[in-house]
């Protein structure tokens, strides 16, 4: 059995609880409080009122107000930023120099258990410096 759907004024008063009660708590206005409010599902709800929320709804949600906090925080979080990108570029590099140790054991390992011959490759890039 199907429920009845409230009626556009029945919404419009909700919406507007919703508003005045984010208001009173200093918070932001959700459409999920509406729903919950009316005791609706999400999908049904935005089927049915979408125009609702655009028109009656969305419009009325007071502004942000900006602080002079926020630079400092954006500041904070690029300096954070870029030390963790940093920090993921050291550990690839210790990731592949890891992939590369281990490659060679398992050659050396496969040569070892087959009776082969390890040849020993090279560790440096450039000769040594002559004494």
């Amino acid at each position: 059995m199907k429920r009845a759907l409230p009626t556009a004024d029945t919404v419009k008063t909700a919406i507007d609880t919703v508003l005045a009660e984010a208001a009173a708590r200093g918070r932001r206005p959700t459409v999920t409080a509406i729903e919950r409010l009316l005791g609706i599902p999400h999908a049904t709800f935005h089927r049915h009122y979408a125009d609702l929320i655009d028109t009656h709804f969305r419009p009325r949600i007071p502004k942000l107000a900006t602080t002079r906090a926020a630079p400092a925080v954006d500041a904070r979080a690029e300096t954070n930023l870029s030390r963790l990108r940093r920090e993921n570029t050291d550990l690839r590099r210790t990731l592949a120099l890891y992939e590369e140790a281990i490659r060679q054991l398992a050659v050396e390992n496969a040569a070892l258990r087959g009776n082969g011959v390890v040849v020993p490759l090279p560790t440096r890039t450039t000769a040594p410096a002559p004494p």
